[in-house]
């Protein structure tokens, strides 16, 4: 019975820490593994009805916030689950002149099995190829396997784990490297037109994650996510934000974002579709996003199979159709939520 109350306690800590909305590492990092935490917390759940030992007041109060805990985590992560209202949606009809489909993938520095992902990428035959964590050997590679065939590029290869790829076959009318918020970490800009002519602004972000060693607080990831919502608010015309955000669907900054910006994520009602990591089952959250604005609606969208990276590839194709924004539901801010973003876009850098 300690050892339960323990563990049960212990999970609770968990549940509840995310609440205190502080930049540390500690706070943020609990909020990653919420449906992990939901099936430990629904099993130590089980064991207190099955036990049936709950009768003192501590141990009914403990059973009480362990009941509170799993009706919370499931709350959180409900939108994401299959049986969940789909938040774009499906296309039934094919306007291939504007359709755009899109590979993104963390490649994982360190990983130099470049022939996976680019047989992977070749089969598929995507539109447009996002890749992170780049650095000159994996610009060398990508140029020599993508070069002639996606002939509009925007790079910024570096080897600090933060370089970006970006290769399009489609016609760019403008292209951007920017520093949003560390000298470091660039962010990608492009407003690509579709084969129709309609123009598409296209994000590619990679903020640094709120851990030790990358970063120990989420402060300059939750700057740079805000700054782009805000800029995507002001702009108002179709957009797409894709990358690896190094934050899970469910937590209050991508909450934040999605208010912020009124873009809508085509994995709510559908799936996790979890990303990282690829190396461990047991610890996977959903980190890679591609998304969109509100008068698009979805074709596919896949995980692709594992290419020696630590992250999953993401695909996904759209199709840009004006209708369906006054279909989709975009998500709003309320005006706390306004500030809070404007707040976070400005706050300082340690």
């Amino acid at each position: 019975m300690t050892l339960l109350l323990l563990l049960s306690w212990f999970m609770i800590l968990t549940v509840v820490l995310p609440f205190v909305k502080n930049d540390y590492w500690i706070f943020r990092i609990c909020e990653y593994p919420r449906f992990q935490k939901l099936i430990l917390c629904s099993i130590l759940l089980i064991v207190w009805i099955v036990l049936g030992d709950y009768g003192q007041l501590f141990q009914h109060i403990t059973f009480v916030l362990l009941l509170l805990s799993v009706a919370y985590l499931l709350f959180l992560v409900w939108p994401y689950l299959p049986m969940a209202k789909q938040e774009v949606k499906t296309v039934a009809t094919s306007d291939t002149d504007n359709q755009l489909s899109i590979y993104t993938c963390n490649v994982f520095q360190d990983n130099k099995d470049f022939a996976r992902l680019i047989n992977q990428v070749k089969q598929i035959k995507p539109d447009l190829i996002f890749l992170l964590e780049t650095d000159t050997e994996w610009e060398t590679a990508m140029d020599e396997a993508f070069g002639h065939d996606y002939p509009n590029q925007l790079k910024q290869p570096l080897p600090n784990t933060y370089g970006l790829l970006l290769y399009s076959r489609l016609p760019f009318k403008e292209a951007k490297i920017h520093f949003l918020v560390e000298k470091d970490v660039p962010s990608a800009q492009v407003q690509l037109l579709l084969p129709s002519g309609h123009p598409v602004t296209i994000w590619g972000l990679h903020p640094k994650p709120p851990v030790p060693g990358e970063d120990d607080r989420s402060t300059a990831k939750d700057k740079e996510l805000m700054k782009v919502a805000l800029k995507v608010k002001d702009a108002n015309h179709s957009t797409i934000v894709m990358g690896d955000l190094n934050d899970v669907a469910w937590s209050y900054v991508t909450d934040l974002f999605r208010k912020t910006s009124g873009l809508l994520d085509p994995r709510r009602g559908r799936g996790f579709y979890s990303t990282f990591s690829a190396n461990y089952w047991f610890m996977r959250f959903p980190l890679d996003y591609i998304f969109s604005s509100a008068d698009f609606g979805l074709v596919q969208m896949k995980r692709m199979p594992h290419v020696g990276s630590d992250h999953f590839p993401m695909f996904v194709q759209l199709q840009f159709n004006p209708s369906l924004e006054h279909i989709h539901e975009k998500p709003v801010a309320t005006p706390e939520e306004k500030a809070e973003a404007k707040e976070k876009a400005t706050n300082a850098i340690d």
